[in-house]
């Protein structure tokens, strides 16, 4: 059998691949006379030929042709032949077919989907015919759809490939490929979350997004159109904090202040430190039409965000005399909230079906009410905080979300999380939560949490730290909370960082393993001086700058991977500039060169609001 290396694509290679190569139509494909392998199957390919073609239902969604687009594209890069692409309508039947979604030919081999859920898909063989499918097309196109791509990426992770970032994937080089299922067989894949989003800049494109199985649109950021099988669009101008949105302060702050809380018997009319009266009859009835305003404009959407603005006055609830008495016979300022949000859910209930109204459990609605149930067609999607070193429940710093998730399971049937995964008042800081990601991933499902959204460094530029490493693992475990992270982790660094990888991994392990042994406490605005003063000395730093170097300077290391090394270098050169302003390492006088370097490499981010000087 003749081998080839693998490959590994970046920016620069990926040139070389045509975006879209063009469906077979006319003609029928060509037969060559192959051998057959030892056990006298058929070979996927052999020295570079085959007589496999893939085959789509002509009246399918567009995602179909997608999938056979890509299926045929890296086949190609794999074997050096160019599979044909046919429509099931179009072509004669031949027992060697790799077949995406319903086509005609069930006929001849029946698919069981029984096993598959919601985006989940199923790869079968039955005889010589390789079927790969989404859900039942008359249960749900979308899923179907998008399954059967995600199907598809699934197959080629069969042969070798694999799917990193933007820039970086690995294709196996073979002349010859034999299937990687026997006569028969068959498997089921489906995600254990309902919707997976992650609101890292790095994630955005929407065919990596497609490739890790992502399906929330970010509140419309991430473009999943049609081609891509569509995704979870949210209808409105934002997909959280719409408050602000539903009734502008700016418009109707002078002249309706009742419509806005009431704090200490004043009215406050700015959303920084105010929300909705969510008892006053008029507030509902703008909100309601504001919904259904933001639906009409936007029908495929499938959520509509009726959420609290992010006020910097934690206690921003209204207390007039109303709400004070609904919130205290609810026993949580979350009464009012569920309450006003159930009423617009039953307003848009009968019009729009498959429409779900998303509110948070943030700040002061964590608790939940005592008698009001969310409606079936809510989501109410709970924000965590606290510690993110240690996994939920283990330590003093995040062990009260147990009990929250699980007071809000006895009466909503639908809850997402909104999870914090970066330190937004550094980004560049050394954020050592990659041992948390699984664990606290597997702690929501096993608390019946249906959605997660993982928030980090989500505005311009790149992620001067680990944050497509991070993104690869995350979207991994939002399908499968049990994969193996610590093959992942070495996969992803093998391709993006390339020969000197381990280095990086040494320096990882150890500075999270001394992070973890301080018994300090990592959050969401975490101080360097707080988590590395007396962790990391001048010997560990000079340890840590051999072991970049290393990876810097590693044989055989690509342009594209040098640079990743040298992004992900800047957070270690960070914290000992910051630590150095603390008389620790001698680098005061070099903030302006890193800066530079920064900027070079596009970091564009000190903070969530704050820009690298110069960039």
């Amino acid at each position: 059998m003749k081998k080839r290396s693998k490959l590994i694509l970046t920016a620069a290679a990926a040139m070389l691949i045509p975006a879209v190569m063009a469906l077979t139509s006319g003609c029928e494909p060509k037969t060559f006379d192959l051998p057959l392998t030892e056990n006298g199957d058929e070979y996927l390919a052999y020295e570079g030929k085959s007589n496999y073609v893939i085959v789509y239902p002509e009246n399918g969604p567009i995602v179909l042709r997608t999938a056979a687009e890509q299926l045929q594209k890296y086949l190609k890069l794999i074997t050096g032949y160019k599979f044909a692409v046919v429509s099931d309508k179009r072509s004669k039947p031949r027992e060697t077919e790799i077949c995406l979604g319903a086509t005609n030919r069930e006929k001849a081999g029946k698919v069981d989907r029984s096993g598959i859920v919601g985006e989940g898909f199923t790869v079968a063989r039955s005889g010589k015919r390789v079927f790969i499918t989404g859900i039942d097309p008359e249960s749900s196109e979308l899923f179907y759809g998008r399954g059967t791509l995600y199907g598809v990426y699934d197959f080629l992770e069969s042969l070798g490939c694999g799917f990193f970032a933007v820039d970086t994937e690995t294709v196996p080089r073979a002349d010859t490929l034999t299937l990687p299922l026997e006569a028969g067989g068959a498997y089921t894949d489906n995600p254990a979350f309902e919707y997976r989003d992650l609101y890292w800049s790095c994630s955005y494109d929407s065919e990596l997004s497609t490739k890790l199985r992502l399906n929330g649109c970010l509140g419309n950021r991430r473009e999943l159109d049609g081609k891509y099988g569509s995704g979870l669009y949210y209808a409105g101008p934002f997909f959280v904090h719409t408050f602000q949105l539903i009734i502008n302060p700016d418009e109707y702050g002078e002249s309706h202040p009742e419509y806005f809380s009431e704090i200490d018997g004043v009215r406050r009319t700015t959303a920084l430190d105010s929300q909705l009266c969510l008892t006053n009859p008029e507030v509902l009835e703008i909100a309601k039409r504001t919904v259904r305003k933001w639906l009409a404009d936007d029908p495929k959407a499938k959520i509509v965000s009726v959420s609290q603005n992010d006020a910097g006055v934690i206690a921003s609830y209204c207390t007039c005399e109303n709400c004070r008495a609904v919130n205290e016979e609810e026993g949580s300022p979350a009464g009012t909230l569920i309450r006003f949000v159930n009423a617009i859910a039953d307003d848009i209930a009968e019009d729009y079906p498959d429409v779900a109204v998303d509110t948070l459990a943030y700040q002061f609605s964590t608790t939940p009410p005592k008698l009001t149930r969310p409606r079936p067609n809510v989501i109410v999607r709970y924000c965590t905080g606290g510690c993110t070193l240690h996994p939920l429940g283990t330590c003093g710093g995040n062990s009260g979300i147990a009990g929250a998730l699980a007071e809000w399971g006895k009466i909503c049937d639908r809850i997402y999380i909104w999870d914090y995964t970066t330190d937004f008042a550094r980004y560049l800081i050394p954020y050592m939560n990659l041992d948390s990601l699984a664990p606290n991933i597997r702690f929501f499902h096993d608390n019946g949490v249906l959605g997660v959204f993982e928030q980090g460094m989500y505005q311009e530029g790149n992620s001067g730290e680990f944050g497509e490493l991070r993104c690869y693992l995350m979207a991994r475990l939002l399908w499968d909370p049990d994969a193996d992270v610590e093959a992942l982790t070495e996969k992803f660094m093998e391709a993006y960082y390339g020969p000197g990888w381990a280095n990086i991994r040494t320096y990882f392990t150890d500075l999270t393993s001394r992070l973890k042994g301080s018994g300090r406490h990592m959050n969401l605005v975490a101080d360097t001086w707080t988590l590395y003063n007396g962790i990391v000395d001048q010997a560990a730093a000079d340890n840590y700058k051999a072991l970049w170097d290393n990876a810097e300077t590693a044989e055989g290391i690509t342009p594209v991977q040098l640079s990743h090394v040298r992004r992900s270098r800047l957070s270690f050169d960070y914290m000992q500039f910051e630590l150095s302003l603390n008389g620790m390492f001698g680098f005061a006088d070099e903030w302006q060169e890193f800066y530079r370097r920064c900027v070079d490499l596009g970091v564009k981010r000190l903070s969530e609001g704050q820009l690298i000087p110069g960039a």
